[in-house]
């Protein structure tokens, strides 16, 4: 059985900083002069005050720098996945986890692979993981 990363005592595996600037990568890559999407047009897409998201995208050391909450994170990602770019801009969060992010079909949830993965059963750990790839494959393929 491979072994979970293990962290020093009281020490996070990734760091607040490491979040911030993934944060701010991540916002960078869509909003600015230049990109996709101006501050302001992010804003009114996403309902995030348009101060936070400057706030968001600057120096991590500026005295002005702040980290996005939660929702607004998930509204601008929300935003995004409309522009067809919410799986690009989470997936660039996720990466310090070694994760990645993808679009739902018709924003169907995936009820069979979830439920799977929480129900007790005389499986072994690789034929669960096993039977759970063939059904996101068979997913994937329309079936």
């Amino acid at each position: 059985m491979a072994s979970a990363p293990l962290s020093e005592e009281n020490e996070l595996l990734v760091s607040y900083i490491t979040i911030c600037e993934r944060q701010r990568r991540a916002l960078r890559l869509f909003t600015g002069r230049g990109k996709r999407f101006s501050t302001e047009e992010l804003s009114l897409g996403s309902g995030v005050r348009e101060k936070r998201i400057h706030a968001a995208i600057r120096p991590i050391a500026a005295d002005d720098y702040r980290l996005l909450r939660h929702e607004e994170l998930a509204s601008i990602t929300k935003f995004l996945t409309g522009e067809g770019l919410g799986a690009a801009f989470f997936s660039a969060l996720l990466e310090p986890c070694g994760l990645g992010a993808f679009e739902l079909a018709d924003q169907q949830p995936l009820p069979r692979v979830l439920d799977a993965c929480s129900s007790p059963s005389d499986e072994t750990i690789s034929e669960r993981r096993r039977r759970l790839i063939r059904e996101l494959a068979a997913l994937e393929d329309g079936e």
